[in-house]
């Protein structure tokens, strides 16, 4: 293969790849004479990455082969195409190039670790004519370079490159330094959406007072998707500061903002530190049972029935029992949240049923009690759910049991609130039935 091939020398690489062939054409990037040739390797190596028929022995020989030309091969511009490959194939691709940047082999006589080497090599990528370079450097410096690299990265969150102001704010981010919030700060009106994103994020990661005042603004942002980051990044702050904000958010247009803002008042009280634990959740229980009752108790109820984070769905349990309203005059409303709580006293979590059985004593009611008299007298409910059941009776007091004990046979327990409720409404308006 001669070294003088120009582009359209490398037409049978088109063929190879509309064949699929990609050990041929991983073989013409690792050993083609050619800078062109294996420049035009790399990229049709890339395209494979939204290949789905492809086997994970074939994807794993792709990237072994792009990751071996970003170290080994001797011209940048070929290194700068298996970078822009290894993108295409995702961010974990990228993060395992970084993982293998202390496999270069650097040359350094001055007496410098290695890893001092390959921090500063990364740091002359950030200059580096190709954006590919620049946006490596920023992701691995993140992680190789520390607080070292701090003034070069903030540098590179105004690069011209989108890609490189993404990685170079994620790396922001990894480095927790507060000497990056207002870099990370200007980044929240940046033109492009993904660089955003990671700003909030990268605040978030930081935390403190500073960075929640930061990321509060973005919560009335026009993108929806942007909003609910910032509501998500809010929530891991541990602190009664971001409540007032996150009670605001229940009203947004969407409901994925609305259920974010509901999680994040949840994950509050389970970061806050345990000594103040409690207090946050008296307050944020305090605050939401105030706020539309619609919106939160409908969100919680989703919590409770599909989150798989058992604390989490402790959490909702708990909070059922405090934010529905027992006098709400929508009866189908009032009726789910009944059926939600006496469905989780089944629940595998002991915790859980624990928890759901304690919200059950919270929302007395003459309906509830006759579900649970029913419960309690069906003999194919499990019967550490009729124990549960019948604990709550035991804590209400309610005045309904002998009646409901005497006429047990009358009522059957069923699962779906609205039969349940449309059978006892005809009794009560009937007096002779």
């Amino acid at each position: 293969m001669a070294d003088d091939r120009s582009e359209a020398d490398t037409a049978f690489l088109y063929e190879l790849a509309r064949e699929s062939n990609t050990t041929e054409l991983v073989a013409y990037l690792r050993r083609g004479s050619s800078p062109v040739v294996r420049r035009r390797a790399a990229e049709m190596l890339g395209d494979f990455a939204a290949a789905t028929e492809r086997t994970d022995g074939d994807t794993q020989e792709v990237i072994r082969a792009l990751i071996q030309a970003v170290q080994d091969d001797d011209d940048r511009s070929v290194r700068a195409r298996a970078i822009d490959a290894l993108y295409r194939h995702g961010p974990d691709t990228l993060e395992r190039l970084v993982r293998e940047l202390g496999e270069f082999d650097i040359e350094d006589d001055s007496g410098v670790t290695a890893e001092q080497a390959t921090t500063r090599l990364l740091e002359e990528w950030l200059d580096a004519d190709y954006p590919e370079f620049r946006m490596v450097a920023a992701t691995a410096l993140g992680r190789l370079g520390g607080k070292r690299s701090l003034s070069a990265l903030v540098s590179a969150t105004t690069d011209s490159s989108p890609r490189v102001r993404a990685r170079a704010v994620q790396s922001c981010g990894q480095i927790g330094d507060k000497r990056c919030i207002g870099p990370l700060r200007r980044r929240l009106d940046d033109d492009r959406p993904r660089v955003r994103k990671e700003a909030v994020r990268a605040l978030g990661s930081i935390g403190g007072e500073a960075a929640l005042r930061s990321i509060a603004p973005v919560v009335q942002a026009d993108e929806e998707s942007l909003r609910r980051i910032a509501i998500e990044e809010l929530g891991q702050f541990g602190t009664l500061e971001p409540v007032d904000v996150l009670v605001r958010a229940l009203v947004d247009d969407t409901a994925p903002v609305q259920r974010a803002a509901i999680l994040s008042l949840v994950q509050l009280f389970i970061d806050a530190p345990a000594d103040r634990r409690q207090e946050v959740r008296a307050a944020v229980a305090d605050r939401l049972s105030d706020a539309d009752t619609l919106t939160v108790v409908s969100h919680v109820i989703d919590m409770l029935d599909e989150s798989r984070r058992t604390e989490v769905r402790h959490n909702a349990a708990w909070l059922l029992g405090r934010v529905a309203d027992v006098d709400d005059p929508d009866e189908d409303r009032r009726e789910t949240v009944y059926d939600c709580l006496i469905d989780a006293l089944g629940d595998p979590d002991d915790r859980t049923a624990q928890l759901a059985a304690d919200s059950l004593v919270e929302l007395e009611s003459e309906k509830l009690e006759r579900r649970l008299q029913i419960l309690v007298h069906d003999e194919g409910v499990p019967s550490d759910v009729a124990e549960r059941a019948a604990a709550v009776l035991d804590a209400v007091g309610g005045s309904l049991s002998g009646e409901v004990v005497t006429n047990a046979v009358d009522y059957t327990y069923v699962r779906d609130p609205s039969d349940y409720t449309a059978s006892h409404d005809r009794d009560d308006a009937d007096p002779e039935s």
